[in-house]
């Protein structure tokens, strides 16, 4: 008799514990965002090898977002194992780290390591269960979660390993791994290189990074791609040769072996940048100085990655052209876009909002202070009356409660003023 009873029990535990995981569920879909950030912030901060730069940031965010929403969902639902499927931004980001060799093992330990927060946050709210649904709904929820989590890693690392190898049977593939040797800064076989890579590594560099809008169709990347490397080139002054090699699908490096005197020799950006716009090319670009030698191969592109954190923080609003030349003291502090938030908050005060007025109000003040505070000179530049541009700094000063005679206040809020000129909104704080 209690053999015969026993799958009616396990039925009616199964049934328990489903509706337990139900809540538990939706209670971590209202702690989303926030479980979100903070795992994100932590995965960034332990695990090594994926030092990505902004856009593979965001395609890194949006995994995370997506995987988690799927888990919840998965979860309240119970949907059969067999028709589960990787969330779409989550192969993307594993295709787009196989087309920049970062490595699957921080990929996977990143997966694991979130699969392990979001057990831990649940279990406090079994916690909260009734003493007899609590080990039910444990076996539950850890049977559930290890099937996602198994399902959809299975799914990441196919997409990645078929990704790589297609990336690698091209020329650009192989390509890129000898680009990456060189950028490693590792004993690297330099004429062979140069024979795979079809460019002089001895000469003078000038490297620039050029991303594709999010409008241009995949099919047209590399046509564009080539007509921007032969307007860059026809725009410096004797090039010799040139290296174009895509990091993904919507993003290329490209080196031009330039003739130049000396190292650090600037492009013009207003002339690179009118050239884009009568072109009409969908696209931007960040570019370094001209280097020697295979450092200068490094530094040029380093100098270039700098600038492109800029333009991506300042967003579509920005120039198409951005030079290191133009922006070398905010690339610096690019890195850390959190910490440079914070020090435009700090400087500006209610200033730093990312609202029109005071958008005004900052460029008037930032105009106002390079012109050695000249009321006339500015109100000249602006095309602006002299009591118009008084009043605008003054409200400016206000706002953010500083003063015009602490010559270190002065400093601050000018710096962080150019800050904001090339990154703003990224580094605003929201209207409340």
């Amino acid at each position: 008799m209690l053999i015969g009873a026993q799958p009616r029990r396990d039925v009616q535990v199964a049934e328990v514990a489903g509706g337990c995981i139900s809540v538990i569920a939706r209670q971590m879909d209202t702690i989303r965002d926030e479980f979100i950030a903070g795992l994100f912030a932590m995965m960034k901060d332990e695990i090594r090898g994926l030092n990505h730069d902004a856009r593979m940031l965001d395609l890194w965010r949006a995994s995370l977002t997506e995987n988690y929403l799927a888990a919840i969902h998965y979860l309240d639902r119970d949907t059969p194992s067999s028709v589960l499927e990787a969330p779409a931004a989550a192969l993307a980001y594993a295709r787009a780290s196989a087309q920049r060799d970062v490595p699957l093992a921080p990929l996977v330990r990143a997966h694991r390591l979130g699969h392990a927060r979001f057990l831990e946050v649940a279990m406090q709210y079994v916690s909260l269960l009734e003493p007899a649904q609590q080990v039910p709904t444990i076996t539950e929820l850890v049977n559930r979660s290890s099937r996602v989590i198994d399902m959809v890693a299975d799914q990441l690392i196919i997409a990645y390993e078929e990704e790589h190898d297609r990336w690698l049977s091209r020329r650009s593939g192989l390509q890129q791994q000898w680009v990456g040797q060189v950028l490693a800064g590792t004993p690297v076989d330099a004429q062979r290189a140069e024979r795979v890579l079809g460019y002089r590594l001895d000469g003078a560099h000038l490297a620039a990074l050029a991303w594709a809008d999010t409008t241009v169709p995949v099919g047209d990347v590399v046509s564009l791609f080539d007509r921007i490397r032969l307007l860059v080139a026809d725009e410096l002054d004797q090039v010799t040769g040139s290296l174009m090699v895509p990091t993904d699908e919507h993003e290329v490096r490209l080196w031009f072996s330039v003739a130049a005197p000396r190292e650090g020799v600037p492009t013009d950006p207003s002339r690179l940048c009118a050239a884009f716009e009568t072109a009409g090319l969908p696209a931007r670009l960040a570019c370094g100085r001209v280097g020697h030698g295979l450092h200068g191969f490094r530094a040029s592109l380093n100098e270039a990655e700098l600038v492109k954190a800029v333009a991506h923080a300042g967003g579509a609003r920005g120039a198409r052209v951005v030079c290191y030349t133009e922006v070398a003291p905010v690339a610096l502090m690019a890195a850390d876009l959190d910490e440079l938030r914070r020090f435009v908050a700090d400087v500006l005060g209610q200033l730093s909002i990312a609202d029109e007025r005071t958008e005004w109000l900052r460029e008037t003040l930032r105009e106002f202070l390079i012109r050695n505070r000249s009321y006339v000179a500015t109100a000249e530049a602006m095309t602006l009356h002299r009591n118009t541009i008084q009043y605008r700094v003054a409200q400016a000063m206000e706002l953010c409660d500083q003063s015009l005679d602490d010559p270190d206040a002065v400093f601050k809020v000018q710096t962080a003023l150019e800050v904001c000129r090339w990154m703003a909104p990224a580094v605003l704080r929201t209207p409340t």
